[in-house]
């Protein structure tokens, strides 16, 4: 291979030639006079090279600019305006540096430019004050409609630059509506921002966009937590009516190194909470008098679903539930596969997350106000996500669902009568089964056909 001299060494190809500003003032001073072919053949570098050097320096050059030999300079250009004395008036025009940013941003006027241009225009016509100004006709019928619609204001205002900005955004949201979002946030922190639109839409009948919601709590200190989703297969069971299935599991918490049992009692087809019980072990007793309480106030289920916990069986024999569910004549079943107690497990995650992590309980009896207090909330106020987002459990159990939609649907907000109201409950008083093949009549959950056979005495 030929070895080069430094004068004759090629830049590198990645990196490109490096020209010192003695060799680019030539370059440019050819270009003016013979163009930039010219001056890039003359000197060995790139057509494009000397067109951006003189766009740089403010000139502007193109292939067929340069090809004709011509590299203008940049100048103000002016456009001649006669005034109504017959002045005429210098008209500086901004220079664009490409055709970009002369298509993107047009040509501005001043107020004096404009009541310049204005003036020719009612003393010729629009289209000779737009041909001797430069201007667009529609831009000159557009300064004069302001001028006429100014009644009250003065020309100069009316010509003045305005902002692009629209003066009333229709997302904006309002002072009111950013306090209400955050106080009902503040009150049920551990609501996400879906429950909480959903909540606003009930009580307050607002409705408001979940992106909204979480851009205000965020406002207010709230970080979206961190899930990890699993993916299952989809298998959905509920009940068909209310009382129909019933399901029973303790959530275990300590309270001053103190191991404390909360019993829950959920029905399946609403999410309502029948009955709890909060003890100090799992236990039989507790269990029995919380499902007696349950059943007494609000009817007996027809099947009840427990887990293996020992609160729910004995190491023999049967164990007490067992033989009260067989009085009432209620189907007791074992949830063995995973899954068939996953509303109880997730009812429990949610009593861990809104109830045990937020309140400090300072001894059993104010544990227990503060859970009646919550399963109130849960029952009544608090909307779930598992009936569509807008129910609570009670308007479900208590067969208000069609009455509260058609509230939420004419925009009124959900107001819910106490529990105890006889206007809020539905009631099964009266029912024929067929057992064994032999029917039976049931009145307000007790078997009244055929009657019961009493047991005969013990020897």
């Amino acid at each position: 291979m030929d070895k080069r001299t430094d004068g004759e060494r090629r830049a590198c190809p990645q990196r490109g030639r490096r020209y010192d500003a003695e060799r680019r003032q030539a370059a440019l001073t050819w270009a003016g006079k013979h163009g930039a072919v010219a001056a890039a053949a003359k000197f060995g570098m790139s057509e494009r090279s000397v067109q951006s050097w003189a766009k740089a320096r403010g000139g502007t050059t193109g292939s067929r600019s340069a090809a004709r030999g011509e590299l203008r300079p940049a100048v103000k250009r002016t456009a001649a305006v006669t005034t109504s004395s017959g002045v005429p008036a210098s008209v500086e025009e901004p220079r664009l540096t490409t055709s970009a940013e002369r298509a993107r941003h047009g040509r501005r006027y001043s107020v004096a430019e404009k009541k310049a241009i204005l003036e020719q225009a009612a003393a010729a016509s629009v289209s000779a004050a737009a041909k001797a100004s430069g201007a667009a006709r529609w831009s000159i019928y557009d300064w004069q409609r302001r001028v006429r619609r100014a009644s009250a204001k003065s020309p100069d205002a009316a010509l003045a630059p305005g902002s692009s900005r629209p003066k009333h955004i229709a997302g904006k949201l309002s002072e009111e509506r950013h306090h209400l979002i955050a106080e009902t946030w503040l009150k049920n922190q551990a609501l996400g921002p879906r429950q909480v639109a959903q909540l606003l839409r009930r009580t307050d009948a607002l409705r408001v966009g979940t992106s909204t919601v979480r851009r205000v709590m965020e406002e207010q200190g709230y970080v979206p937590p961190k899930i990890k989703v699993e993916r299952r297969p989809s298998r959905r069971y509920e009940a068909v009516r209310p009382n129909q299935q019933w399901h029973l599991d303790f959530v275990q918490f300590f309270l001053h190194k103190v191991k404390l049992h909360l019993l829950l009692i959920e029905d399946d087809y609403s999410r309502y909470l029948p009955g709890w019980a909060l003890c100090e072990g799992e236990r039989a007793e507790p269990v029995i008098e919380a499902v007696e309480a349950a059943i007494a106030r609000h009817g007996k289920p027809e099947q009840m679903v427990v887990d293996g916990g020992s609160g729910f069986f004995s190491w023999r024999g049967e164990s007490q539930l067992e033989r009260l569910c067989a009085d009432y004549g209620i189907d007791f079943i074992k949830a063995s596969k995973r899954g068939s107690n996953s509303k109880l497990e997730a009812l429990n995650a949610n009593v861990r997350k809104e109830l045990l992590s937020k309140i400090e309980f300072e001894d059993v009896a104010d544990g227990r106000v503060s859970v009646a207090r919550w399963v109130r909330s849960y029952n009544c106020e608090r909307v779930h996500e598992g009936l569509g987002g807008l129910l609570v459990p009670g308007d479900r159990y208590f067969g208000r669902t069609a009455e509260v939609l058609a509230q939420l649907e004419r925009g009124e907000p959900v107001v819910v009568p106490g529990p105890l109201s006889p206007d809020a409950r539905a009631l099964e008083l009266f029912r024929i089964i067929s057992r064994g093949g032999r029917p039976e009549l049931w009145l307000l959950g007790e078997r009244v056909w055929p009657a019961a056979v009493p047991a005969p005495p013990e020897a």
